[in-house]
């Protein structure tokens, strides 16, 4: 982020260690600086846009979702033992603490977490720690600290604790400088002030009653009570599904004139719209996940189209960082991780159908197999190969052999 910024942004910046933690520019920082909007742009504000809030919640969602499986290395044998992976902490179940690190990743620009060991060494509980918390100070590479990253976690108490990546896991998704994340409540603060000043100015909007339907006017001077009787008299005559399509008649020359949304409040409202877009666009999931489905069908394939592009273009570089943490600084020697995606890449019912069916005509998936994608338990005697009885194949001397007679043939050379 200092690469990015320049020196204003590293003077202003947790990442500075000169900066102390009652410097005002430090509180401005972890609070929101002010856009120019007008407004201040922090955590619960940009949180409670309602589509800036659905596009985290569907995108830390679904990848907290993922189920994340262990296999011993250069196989696809599943480990038996539960790691870390599976509890995280006492606290937090898997998804949830997998949630929780997406959704820092996509505000603050990191997922930070602290390392429990066992006496051996091995992780064996991660806990989320907010990253307005962490100061990443970049150091000289020691075998000690290899990546040459120094974390200075600031306590209740306003003291600071320096730890280095064996006690910490550090997740920047974007990063300049290799060290730190990219903050996108920072890189975005003005297009987050517009949609919060645009929030804020349209409530004040309604609250100054620009909901008037309409005057009514009279030639006669009225007083308060006259008054009062005229407006009761035309609401008794106008409200109410019963009086739906009905004729208003008023004595004493009064008129009733609707009163049109100003041009200038009218454009307020219609920016509202351009900035659901806007706020979606930060995140990166589909408008209509984001519940924006103004401009796009919600039928037909286009719609299982922007799904699958979101998870190979999107999901997919969260995805392969993760995997590539957990394999480097969580798990024991000899295993990596994998995220199952098959419930996001597969397609309808049909287009499965005919997969499966290909799969298993063709012999290169078993029935037990498509059971297990299917989420439905294993059958006896489904676990073999078949192929069509009428396949067959070409010897090198040109004779064809049949593929059963072929397979059967090469049993018995195995079993002998």
């Amino acid at each position: 982020m200092t690469t990015l910024l320049g020196g204003l942004a590293r003077r202003s910046s947790p990442e500075d260690p000169t900066v102390p933690l009652s410097s005002a520019s430090l509180a401005s920082w972890l609070t929101g600086s002010p856009s120019d909007a007008g407004v201040s742009v922090t955590e619960q504000r940009v949180l409670g846009l309602p589509a800036f809030y659905r596009a985290l919640a569907v995108t830390s969602g679904t990848l907290g979702a993922l189920p994340v499986h262990v296999y011993k290395s250069g196989t696809r044998q599943r480990v038996d033992r539960k790691t870390v992976l599976d509890k995280p902490n006492p606290r937090q179940t898997a998804t949830e603490w997998r949630r929780t690190s997406k959704l820092h990743a996509l505000t603050w620009g990191a997922a930070v977490d602290r390392k429990v060991r066992n006496g051996a060494g091995q992780v064996v509980e991660v806990w989320p720690i907010h990253p307005s918390r962490v100061r990443v100070v970049e150091t000289n590479p020691t075998s000690a600290d290899p990546a040459g990253k120094l974390f200075l976690i600031r306590q209740s108490n306003g003291t600071e604790t320096r730890l280095t990546s064996y006690d910490v896991l550090h997740r920047p998704f974007m990063s300049m400088d290799g060290a730190t994340g990219v903050r996108p409540l920072e890189l975005f603060r003005q297009s987050l002030g517009i949609a919060i000043a645009g929030d804020d100015s349209a409530a004040r909007l309604f609250a100054n009653g620009s909901q008037i339907k309409g005057i009514l006017t009279t030639d006669a001077k009225l007083d308060d009570g006259s008054a009062k009787k005229l407006k009761a008299r035309w609401k008794e005559l106008t409200s109410g599904v019963a009086k739906a399509g009905d004729i208003a008649v008023l004595d004493a020359g009064a008129k009733f004139e609707p009163i049109a949304l100003p041009p200038a409040d009218a454009q307020l409202l219609q920016s509202r719209q351009w900035a659901v877009s806007e706020l979606i666009r930060m995140i990166g999931p589909p408008p209509h996940l984001a519940g924006d489905v103004e401009k796009t069908s919600s039928w037909g394939t286009g719609i299982e189209q922007q799904v699958l592009g979101w998870v190979k273009f999107t999901l997919q570089a969260w995805i392969t960082n993760d995997e590539e943490r957990y394999d480097d600084e969580l798990l024991p020697p000899g295993t990596y991780s994998k995220t199952v995606l098959e419930g996001l890449l597969r397609g309808d019912s049909a287009a499965r159908s005919k997969l499966y069916h290909a799969g298993i005509t063709d012999g290169w998936m078993t029935r037990n197999e498509v059971r297990n994608l299917e989420d439905m338990e294993r059958a006896d005697g489904l676990d073999e190969f078949i192929v069509p009885s009428n396949m067959t194949l070409i010897s090198v001397d040109g004779s064809i052999v049949p593929l059963s007679s072929a397979g059967a043939a090469a049993a018995d050379a195995t079993s002998a």
